[in-house]
């Protein structure tokens, strides 16, 4: 198993062609090739990473364009009171007329054009959605969106919604109270669920489908998944299969760190689970996975790992580096 991440060698620089505000704190950005060429094809549910600033500071947001448009790639960016610094950048310096790095391109959350997609959408989580919709509507595809937030003034893109009729279903908390989602899943056990938002709601969801043995959920988190249990951390040794080299891991370092210090090049952004772009084979051994990104499926798989936050369970991990 491996999802799609590219990582460009040569970053791509990109001009801000538009910019404007959706409800009250979400800047809708419109990037361009410099030279107004043609940009990499993508798909619905694909983020690109951006470096922001002389820091060296890469995030990762969801296309919400269309992917037939190969002349410009659209990203939605909520202003986050206390984050990590990578909105307050964008809502400051990417303006008209400004140039940005795109870094990498991938999808973790790809569509399914074989089967009816419900989808579940929170706030800012309805971006890699939107390009799904038209994924759904040209395949012909039924599909249903439960859109929620706590204010419509927070959710943005209802404008261009509207025009689905009941197929979009809106939900205002602060007025109509919270869905029960265990009720929309056991509704719904034919379809398969895409799902974007907080962690309480994917958490949620993915409750209610394990009730439900059948049902298809895929889910994008945007922050990582809480660990079910406090982990502790034990030592234990990489091996490289390429050149026999053996690293040893600190329980109190992760896994990336300790390859980084050994000289090993690993290709990596966020440092919590969630981007992929430090994917690494695994070749032998049990990892401890610890990411926001493999199912349960994938996890058993047990053949890839995501080294920024996974760690192992048994004491060697042979490595495909």
């Amino acid at each position: 198993m491996s999802h799609s991440i590219t990582i460009f060698e040569d970053p791509l620089t990109l001009v801000v062609g538009s910019r404007r505000m959706e409800g009250r704190d979400v800047a809708v950005i419109e990037l361009r090739a410099v030279d107004g060429g043609t940009l990499p094809a993508w798909t619905a549910g694909a983020h690109i990473g951006l470096r922001l600033g002389a820091e060296d500071l890469v995030r990762e947001y969801s296309l919400c364009g269309s992917p037939s448009d190969r002349r410009s790639w659209r990203i939605a960016v909520r202003l986050a009171e206390g984050g990590r610094g990578g909105s307050a950048y964008v809502h400051a310096h990417l303006t008209e007329g400004a140039r940005v790095e795109v870094v990498q391109i991938g999808n973790l959350f790809r569509f399914d054009p074989g089967a009816r997609a419900y989808f579940v959408a929170a706030g800012i989580g309805i971006t890699p959605v939107l390009p799904m919709i038209e994924a759904a509507e040209e395949n012909g595809l039924p599909w249903q969106l439960l859109y929620l937030g706590r204010y419509l003034d927070g959710m943005p893109f209802l404008e261009q919604l509207s025009g689905f009729g009941d197929r979009v279903t809106v939900v205002e908390s602060s007025t109509m109270g919270r869905v029960d989602l265990g009720a929309v899943v056991a509704g719904n056990t034919d379809a398969h669920f895409y799902a974007c938002g907080p962690t309480s709601l994917l958490d949620a969801l993915e409750d209610a489908a394990r009730r439900h043995p059948g049902v298809r959920l895929s889910v994008e988190r945007f922050t990582p998944r809480g660990p079910a249990e406090e982990q502790a951390n034990a030592e234990f040794t990489i091996m490289l299969e390429s050149s026999d080299q053996v690293i040893p891991v600190r329980a109190d370092q992760s896994t990336l760190s300790a390859l980084l210090e050994a000289g090993v090049r690993v290709r990596n952004s966020c440092g919590e689970g969630t981007c992929g772009s430090c994917e690494v084979v695994v070749l032998d051994g049990v990892p401890d996975h610890r990411d926001s990104i493999l199912t349960d499926e994938e996890r058993l798989e047990g053949d890839c790992m995501y080294v920024c936050v996974s760690r192992s369970r048994s004491a060697t991990l042979t490595l495909d580096l």
